[in-house]
């Protein structure tokens, strides 16, 4: 008898497991560049950025940010597409550097541009948290 509370057989709550909870199936996450920077690489606390943020070791090649974020996101969809047929919702990724470092009303664009594109289910935003206060919030 499984007594999981997450309904598998894993000691474990995964990833993918948490998400086919909440959206009743696999959602597989699409990377964006949107051009943003952060206070280690635009001068005002520092220069060079981090040691361990080399975006051009993780990014796909669709990702770069002279595309628009809707290009970004249908590319990743086609490619996620045929690499995980089961996938049919997607969590645009904003991965590349501090994506709350720009004013909110550019924020709010950009957002909203990812969320009104089918197929996207939520946003997943990677930032610092000098980048980030209770009105971006």
């Amino acid at each position: 008898m499984n007594t999981n509370p997450w309904g598998h057989n894993r000691r474990f709550n995964s990833y993918s497991e948490y998400f086919k909870r909440i959206f009743g199936e696999r959602v597989q996450k699409v990377t964006i560049d949107a051009g943003f920077t952060c206070p280690n690489r635009d001068g005002s606390k520092g220069v060079g950025g981090c040691t361990y943020c080399n975006n051009d070791a993780f990014n796909p090649s669709y990702c770069v940010p002279e595309k628009s974020v809707t290009q970004q996101i249908n590319e990743g969809i086609e490619f996620h597409e045929k690499r995980y047929r089961r996938a049919n919702k997607f969590l645009a990724y904003f991965q590349a550097y501090s994506n709350t470092y720009a004013p909110l009303d550019h924020l709010k664009k950009i957002y909203d541009e990812a969320l009104n594109i089918e197929g996207i289910a939520g946003l997943v935003i990677g930032t610092r948290p000098d980048c980030i206060d209770d009105e971006k919030l």
